[in-house]
This record gives structure tokens, C-alpha cells and sequence, in this order.
């Protein structure tokens, strides 16, 4: 499968653009339930997407909504599902840290930290037994590799050699603690090399780069069993609720300040600007602002734009 990676930058920027409505969604309290949003994790979830099969699962956790934006091409049957609607992606009864989709692969998801690990190594089990074969991919993050679940599923992964896909969303944090503030380090690599387990590390947000390996790492669990990916990430939004949360709050997310939130590369959305033509990235990113401004606090209507991968 060949990658258009002008088309999946600017899904990027679409993910993001979807993100930016339900900040300000939860900034005027629109909905009932929690809602943990993943801005900065929009290359890896775009490159997990592409990577999938028809018949591939994912298993998710909490802070899902990027996978699920991916996977739904819209923002209107997950924003519906926030508000509890009848017409939402679950029928308004799933809410957001379970969210599931399963016509487009998403499974199970978890509140439950590190929950999701072992369901994800059942059902490859399972696939296997009925006589198919499909790549499950697991999200998780480096708060997960605190629970014994973590450990257990890769022994048992490696074990019957399943085809399952261990994504780990390192952002250096669970909840408000860095992973300095509350344990030792973890060096996945060597976990990795003592089962062996093949590893792969994503960072810099390059979306090509990232749909390449997504799609090498698929087709190595599918042959040959598990694959565990560290990918860096930087979360930032708030762990749940609206950026900023509260009158002293010192981060501040606006779509009015444009789509890019820090410039670096740890912000997929300013890689995927030097991926882009400028006047492409302009075009694409004002158009959406321009929309987002006019969908805020409103309805979302049948025009609303997606912008979608590619694939030849």
C-alpha cells in the first residue's frame, strides 16, 4: 500500500480541527460526560489508522478520541456520542473513555488502565483458533507499563506468537506526575529484546515516515507475531476536560490561535506544515478555522468536511 502523504498531513490538520471543536464544545460544558482529548497525538493515530486492514481490530483506552475520529472519517457521530444523543456512534449509551466502532475496527476500549491489553491478546487468540488471521492493534501508554497486565499480555503474546501490535503512547506523564516523579525507568527496548519481541520507536511526527512503519510493522505481526511500538507523544491538552480548565490555568488552546499549538516538532500539526506547500497548508488550515468558528457552539451540518488518506 502506497501512502499519499500530502493527503494524510492534511488529515492531520483535520484531527486536529476536529479536536479544536470539542475543546470549546467543553469549555461551554456541552456535554455530560468526561472527555480526555489526545492533541499531539494526531500523526500516530492517522499512520495506526492507515495501517489497518478491513478485517484488523483495536483495542483502545481512555484518551481515545483520535483513533476514534480516524476511524469514524467525522466528527459528528463522536461529538453526538458525547452529548448522549440517540443518533451518536454508540447510540448515546457508551459515552467517551468506552467508545467503540466496531464496522471500523475499534473493538473494545477501556477505562481501565491496562485493561485493554489482554482483550486485545484474546482476540487474537480467538481469530486464530476460528481459523483467520488478522492484526490486532493495542493502545496504550507509559502509565500502563506500571501494571502487570503490560508484562503478562507480551509474555503471553510471544508465547503463541499472536499477531498483535503494542502501541505505547509515551507522553511522559499519568495524570499530573512525569515518569521521574513516580518510578524508575522502564527501557522498553530491553524488555522488548528479553522476549524477543521486535521493537520499533516512532518519534519527530513525520506522518509519512509514521504510515510507513505502521504499515511494515502490520505486515511483521501479521508473519510473525508481536510487535511492540514506543511512540513520543506530547499531550497538549489537559488530562480530561477543557484546555485551559480553570482561570489560572497556564495552558491556553483556542482555535482562534490556529490549528499549530507549539512550535516544534512535537506538535504533528507545525510537521505536518513543512510536509505540506504553504499555500496548501494555509488554504487547508484557514478554511477549517473559518468553519470551526462557524460550527462552535452550533450543529454540524452535512457539509462538514473530512479529509482523508489515499491508499493505491
Amino acid at each position: 500500500m502506497t501512502i499519499d502523504i500530502i493527503a494524510a498531513a492534511r488529515q492531520v490538520l483535520q484531527l486536529r480541527y476536529w479536536q479544536h471543536l470539542l475543546n470549546e464544545d467543553l469549555k461551554q460544558k456541552r456535554f455530560r460526560v468526561p472527555v480526555h482529548l489526545a492533541m499531539g497525538h494526531e500523526a500516530l493515530a492517522v499512520a495506526v489508522s492507515a495501517a489497518m486492514s478491513e478485517s484488523d481490530q483495536m483495542a483502545l483506552t481512555h484518551r481515545n478520541v483520535a483513533y476514534n475520529l480516524a476511524r469514524a472519517g467525522s466528527l459528528g457521530p463522536v461529538r453526538l456520542e458525547y452529548e448522549s444523543s440517540a443518533a451518536g456512534a454508540a447510540a448515546g449509551v457508551l459515552g467517551s473513555m468506552n467508545l467503540i466502532n466496531p464496522k471500523r475496527g475499534i473493538v473494545y476500549t477501556s477505562s481501565i488502565l491496562g485493561n485493554n491489553l489482554p482483550v486485545a491478546c484474546g482476540l487474537a487468540m480467538a481469530r486464530i483458533t476460528g481459523g483467520e488471521r488478522s492484526v490486532v492493534f493495542a493502545l496504550t501508554g507509559d502509565g500502563a507499563l506500571e501494571e502487570g497486565a503490560f508484562y503478562e499480555s507480551l509474555v503471553f503474546a510471544r508465547s503463541h506468537d499472536l499477531p498483535v501490535v503494542f502501541v505505547v503512547e509515551n507522553n511522559d506523564h499519568s495524570l499530573a506526575s512525569k515518569i521521574a516523579e513516580r518510578r524508575c525507568a522502564i527501557r522498553i527496548p530491553s524488555l522488548c529484546d528479553a522476549l524477543g519481541i521486535q521493537y520499533t520507536l516512532l518519534e519527530g511526527n513525520h506522518t509519512g515516515e509514521y504510515c510507513a512503519t505502521m504499515s511494515a510493522v502490520r505486515r511483521y505481526a501479521f508473519d510473525s507475531g508481536p510487535v511492540c511500538v514506543e511512540a513520543m507523544v506530547a499531550t497538549f491538552s489537559n488530562h480530561a476536560g477543557p484546555t485551559p480548565g480553570w482561570a489560572s490555568d497556564p495552558k491556553t488552546i483556542s482555535i482562534e490561535r490556529g490549528l499549530v499549538i507549539e512550535e516544534s516538532q512535537r506538535d504533528p500539526v507545525w510537521v505536518a506544515r513543512q510536509i505540506l506547500d504553504p499555500a496548501d497548508y494555509e488554504l487547508t488550515s484557514d478554511y477549517l478555522i473559518r468553519l470551526g468558528k462557524s460550527l462552535s457552539g452550533g450543529e454540524l451540518t452535512k457539509e462538514e468536511p473530512c479529509l482523508t488518506i489515499s491508499a493505491k
